[in-house]
């Protein structure tokens, strides 16, 4: 986890509980060591049928989420209910990569259902996701999406839209 950083996550209940790893490069080696988490279970209400931003930019003074990096990018989480929709424009120059985590969504009308990934190119406009299927969680039952925006790398593997 880095230079004094120690992994800690477990699962506080009894309840399943899944963990979603995801590796984030830091704008450059050496920099000194920022952590920071936010509680799914604290924030349900946040997310609920909009975006919640997660995790933001540190040295965007424009924003303040619970987990700042040192790298330009964005995280937004939504549990949506059965129709609903939520939406975010992708600046030009920017790109996303939107999972579903649970239940089915479309992505600017092209269908993901649990466990497909998207990346969206970076020539800018609204991103819209649509609930199309719902599945039982922990709660209740939702879609449930985990959507990240960044810089446009040309370099990015794939295109899906």
């Amino acid at each position: 986890a880095g230079k004094g950083i120690r992994h800690t996550e477990f699962n506080h209940g009894d309840q399943p509980l899944r963990f979603i790893q995801t590796w984030i490069v830091p704008t450059s080696p050496g920099l000194k060591q920022n952590y920071g988490s936010v509680s799914g279970a604290n924030n349900a209400g946040g997310r609920k049928n909009q975006l919640q931003h997660l995790v933001s930019d540190v040295r965007d003074s424009s924003t303040s989420t619970p987990v700042e990096i040192e790298q330009d990018c964005d995280a937004y989480v939504a549990e949506l209910d059965l129709g609903n929709v939520v939406r975010l424009e992708i600046p030009k120059g920017r790109m996303a990569y939107l999972l579903c985590i649970e239940g089915g969504v479309t992505a600017n009308g092209k269908q993901l259902v649990k466990h497909d990934a998207a990346e969206i190119d970076g020539k800018g406009g609204n991103l819209v996701i649509e609930c199309t299927h719902v599945e039982k969680t922990e709660s209740e039952e939702v879609a449930h999406v985990l959507l990240f925006t960044m810089k446009e790398d040309p370099r990015a593997g794939r295109t899906d839209f």
